[in-house]
């Protein structure tokens, strides 16, 4: 029987999850970090414990997004356990899912099984990962600023992400990220935002953003090396999702010493799109 998980139980479902990486990423940051009380208002939920198939982390400070992220990990390459667990957080938050982390596999099943209410809404990912070996630093002209990403840069990261109209509570959910995870900002002289990274709440380095008029500086090299730099430095995976059909990411990733995970795709889809 699916159910909540009680947040005494977080760090030991973190450590099982943690031997599990890296295709238990997407529900073992999030823990993590909720763990840590970095995130709020976050529940974890599980098919059975303790021996679970399925961990979905959802979002319940913003029941009102539309669609409601979540976070899961999946063993089975059947869907049937994490559909009994994505149907109760859906019918918990009156609302629609975009779920993150599930294997292609999985969500092919999930749409067979459940074709009125299950759609995919993008192309699968590639399952990136940075080596130590090819970390390496890269040159900021001298005249730029490094800093982090913090409120007063909120409005800039907003405007430049692409994706950002797809999320109701976009603004919201960007705040929060940038207030606990670790990135990097490089401002030109006059104190305005020219290049960004940031790592995600579900564990991947993303929103990665050159304003147009700075692209030949290379700066999207230098944010991604500082930034798994910082990740490196404070113990924490570097991993990164790629659309497949993006070729241009895919081949800055490959440029700058990025490694696919072998046999490690992420599908997305929205789970009970008819039924809100």
């Amino acid at each position: 029987m699916p159910q909540k998980i009680a947040s005494r139980l977080y760090e030991e479902l973190e450590n099982i999850l943690e031997k599990e990486l890296p295709f238990s990423i997407q529900a073992y940051y999030p823990l993590k970090l909720l763990r840590k009380r970095l995130l709020k208002n976050r529940i974890v939920w599980v098919d059975k414990w303790p021996d679970f198939r399925v961990v979905v982390v959802s979002d319940d400070r913003h029941k009102d997004a539309s669609p409601q992220r979540v976070y899961c990990f999946c063993r089975d390459e059947r869907s049937s356990s994490l559909h009994s667990v994505l149907s109760l957080v859906s019918e918990d938050l009156s609302n629609s899912l975009l779920v993150f982390g599930c294997r292609p596999s999985v969500a092919d099943d999930l749409i067979k099984c459940h074709d009125s209410s299950v759609r995919r809404v993008s192309s699968d990912a590639y399952m990136l990962t940075l080596p130590k070996e090819n970390i390496i630093s890269l040159p900021i002209p001298d005249h730029f600023k490094v800093t982090c990403l913090s409120e007063h840069h909120l409005d800039t990261v907003v405007k430049e992400w692409p994706y950002s109209g797809v999320f109701s509570d976009a603004k919201e959910w960007i705040r929060e990220m940038i207030g606990v995870s670790p990135s990097v900002c490089v401002e030109n002289k006059e104190g305005q935002p020219i290049a960004w990274v940031l790592q995600q709440d579900y564990g991947c380095i993303g929103m990665l953003q050159v304003k147009a008029e700075y692209k030949r500086a290379k700066l999207g090299s230098a944010v991604t090396m500082l930034l798994a730099q910082k990740l490196r430095e404070e113990g924490l995976y570097i991993y990164s999702a790629v659309n497949v059909e993006n070729s241009l990411s895919v081949a800055f990733h490959e440029k700058n010493g990025f490694q696919f995970l072998s046999d490690f795709l992420v599908a997305f889809v929205e789970y009970g799109f008819n039924q809100t």
